[in-house]
This record gives structure tokens, sequence and C-alpha cells, in this order.
């Protein structure tokens, strides 16, 4: 996250955007459309592309601190609790708190200009990482990324929600959603090579910046292209509104919404969060893993890692198509039917893979593991766009974000950390850790999603009427 001297250099350039745009709040071209139109298919599918390409880019700014976590504890003297701190609860603290104005701001403003402020926010964060010296300037960093991501999730969700009918909306979203992933792949398959390339290296003086440790210059070099990549957003249209939101419209109208389905919203933001706070601590304690009781070194990890992650990742859309063709057929509460299934599938896999001794077994188990726990990355959003009246997504959506990252992104590496530090007390029992992850947060999400079904078809009945 940025420091306030960096946040304050690129608070004029965001406030100029936001002047801009924010006089008009919905331009001609983005007011309320009087019918049901959607974006052509080609539009639709360029937006959920560009979106796509974006979202690679912030789990990349996200999670390439996975790779580093050595040196870094090195450098700053951090023990594996305060890592767990920034990968998680740093990270997630702004990245919570600014999903509710953000919510506000996406339903009554342009939404395009949203996500271009967001993307440039996380970006200058991202770079700013490699700029600290110590555990509070690194976890102020990570705050920044976390305000800009959550414009981002949030954003999307509700374009891509606009651009296709409800029985088209899983199929986009996972195609979307598997971008992020794929980023986690990414990090891991591109970002393990540069970071061992770094680290071979060693430190080096940049001008401007100064004398500069290898995992700083990382950071560095992986934050910077998303200012210019932030453009992009432009080069789609937004999609029309079938109706605005009051100029005065608060939160009250999406939770008195949310409180008649209150099962459907148990499930979409507490089970589809402990579902994905077991997804994080899997991606960001595994290389751990595998460096601690394997001796792997980054570049080996980076690479297995990484493949494993994007062909789970690649499933992605064939979970869309599946419960795109159970909603047609009629089954109003697929998405959380088939995420139950997938989740009850996938815990015995995650078990499995930190009690075998061969760490290409363990690898194994880790990409059957995220082929199907990854079904719950995309159905979450998908549930809540389609359940949800036009008017309403980004107030739900935000919601959504701010649920899901309290309980994903500062619970699961925050969890892992703790159990590894404060509970087995030994660094190499990582692997025990994920485990109880999947006993202790994962089963209960499984729970959850069984509870939401007959709730959920009340409202999507609801919702179509």
């Amino acid at each position: 996250m940025p420091s306030r001297l960096e946040a304050g250099a690129a608070a004029p350039h965001a406030a100029r955007f936001a002047q801009v745009n924010m006089s008009n709040p919905l331009p001609k071209t983005e007011q309320p459309a009087a019918a049901t139109a959607y974006p052509s298919p080609l539009m639709g599918w360029l937006t959920v592309a560009i979106l796509f390409l974006l979202y690679i880019l912030s789990l990349t700014d996200r999670n390439i601190m996975a790779l580093m976590v050595t040196p870094i504890k090195r450098d700053l003297g951090l023990s594996d609790f305060q890592i767990s701190l920034l990968q998680g609860p740093a990270f997630a603290f702004l990245f919570c708190l600014c999903a509710i104005p953000l919510g506000m701001a996406l339903d009554r403003f342009s939404r395009r200009v949203v996500l271009y402020i967001s993307v440039t926010i996380w970006s200058l964060s991202a770079a700013s990482c490699g700029l600290a010296g110590s555990f509070a300037l690194l976890a102020l960093a990570r705050a920044g990324v976390g305000a800009g991501e959550s414009g981002f999730g949030t954003g999307s969700y509700s374009i891509v929600g606009d651009s296709f009918p409800p029985h088209r909306v899983s199929l986009a979203m996972s195609v979307f959603i598997m971008g992020g992933v794929m980023g986690a792949g990414i990090v891991f398959l591109v970002g393990g090579p540069i970071v061992a390339a770094a680290m071979k290296a060693g430190p080096s003086v940049w001008p401007v910046f100064g004398l500069l440790q290898p995992w700083q210059k990382v950071f560095l070099m992986t934050g910077a292209p998303g200012l210019l990549l932030a453009f992009l957003v432009f080069v789609f249209r937004e999609p029309p509104r079938r109706k605005a939101a009051a100029s005065t419209a608060g939160y009250g109208e999406a939770w008195a919404f949310m409180r008649r389905y209150k099962a459907l919203f148990a499930a979409n933001f507490i089970g589809f969060g402990l579902a994905y706070a077991v997804t994080i601590g899997f991606q960001l304690w595994t290389p751990a893993y595998l460096t601690r009781v394997h001796g792997w070194e980054p570049a080996r990890i980076g690479v297995v890692i990484g493949i494993a992650q994007i062909a789970a990742a690649a499933l992605m859309p064939l979970h869309g198509s599946i419960v795109d063709a159970l909603y047609r057929r009629g089954r109003k509460d697929a998405h959380l039917l088939w995420c139950l299934a997938t989740v009850l599938l996938a815990a015995p896999c995650g078990i499995a893979a930190f009690l075998v001794g061969n760490p290409w077994v363990t690898i194994g188990f880790y990409w059957l593991f995220m082929m199907l726990i990854l079904s719950t990355a995309s159905m979450g959003p998908a549930t809540a766009q389609i359940v949800t009246p036009q008017h309403l997504r980004g107030r739900v959506s935000a919601i959504y974000v701010l649920a899901t990252g309290l309980i994903a992104m500062a619970g699961g590496p925050a969890f892992v950390g703790l159990v590894t530090d404060k509970v087995l007390g030994n660094e190499k029992l990582v692997g025990m850790s994920l485990i109880i992850s999947v006993l202790c947060i994962l089963l209960p999400s499984a729970l959850l999603f069984a509870l939401g079904r007959g709730s959920m078809r009340r409202a999507v009945a609801a919702n179509a009427a």
C-alpha cells in the first residue's frame, strides 16, 4: 500500500477523473434502459476479456508476496504470524472497509471511472510495497492494494451481472473469475523465475530509489504496469441500467431485501467466504510447505504450482456451463447445489495433499482440490447477481465483498499462520495447519450451502416476477 505521500500524489490525478465524470453521474449512454436490453454478445465478452486481464494483474500484485516469504522474514525480522497479517488482514482491512462507499458510488456514478481509479490506486500501492523498509510500512502499502482491489472486484461483479441475461451469467462470471485464479497461477509460473533471478542478482542501487533488496525490486516491477493498463476500462461500454438508484439511497433497501432471504445470504456471504478462506490459505501457504518440508526452491515451486493452478482454473468455465445448464432446466438453486457437491469432493483431496510423503503426489492432490474448490470462486458473485434486483446490485455486491473479504482474506492466511505459530509451534507443521483449516472452515461452508437452497429458489422466483 502507498505511503501517505504517494497516496497524496495519486489523489489529484484520481480526483480529476472523478470530477469530470461524477458531475454528471450517469452519462447519456449510461442512463437507465427502459427495456431489459443487454449489450451485444460481442460487447459483453469484450468487457469480460478486459476485466479478465485486469483480474490477472490484481491477483499477481496481491499474491507475489507468497514467493518471497523467506527473504522478507529475514530482512525485516518477521515471524510467520506477522507474514500472515501482511498477506491477510493488512490487505483485507481497507479491501472490506472501502466496499461500502464504493457500492453506493457504483450504483450512482460511472462504473468505468470507479474501476479506473481502483486499478490506479492498487498499482501505486503494489509498487510502494517495494519501498517499504519495515513491517508497518509494508502493512500500509498492502492496505492500499486492498483498497484499490475492493473497487475493482465490486465494480466488475456489477458490470458482468448487467452485461448478460440470468441464464448466461454463471458462464460469464466463471470466465471473468478465471482471470483472477489464473493470476494466482501466473504469480507462481512467471513470478517464480522472476523472484529467483532477482535473488540471484542480489541487492542493487536504482536511480531515485537507492539501494533495493531483491524482493523490493520484484514489487516495483510487478506493480508499475497497472498504471497504464488501467486505461483499458474505457475500451468497453458500460452496460445500461434498468432502474437508477435514488440519489439519496443508502443501504436500507439492500438490507431489507437481504433480510427476506436470510438463509440464502448466509450461504452467499458466510458460506462462500469460508470456502474462499481455505482456498486462499492453500494458495499462500502451500509454497512454504514445499520449501520447509521438501526443500524445494522458489523457481521449481513457481513453475509446478503455477501449472497446477492454471490447469485447475482452466476448468472454471466448465463449472459455469454446468450450473447454467441446470438453471435453464429449472434448477433455480443450481449454484448452491453444485458448490455443495464440489466442496464435499474437494475436502478429502485437500486433507490427503499434506498426509502423503511424496511432493509430486502433494501437487496432484493440490490440483484436484483446486479444480473442485474453484467452483465457489465464480458461483458466489454469480449467485449475488442473479437473486438481486438490478438497481441494488452495486450495494449487494459491496456487502458481498465486505463479508467474504473479512472472512477469507483476513481469516484464511491468518488462521494458518496462527495455528502454525501458536498452536503447533513448528513451522514445518504448516501442512497440518492446512488440514485443520479444511476440517474447521471448509466443511461448515457445505452445511450453509445446503441450508440456503430453498431460500435461493424463493429469491429467484421473486426477482423474475
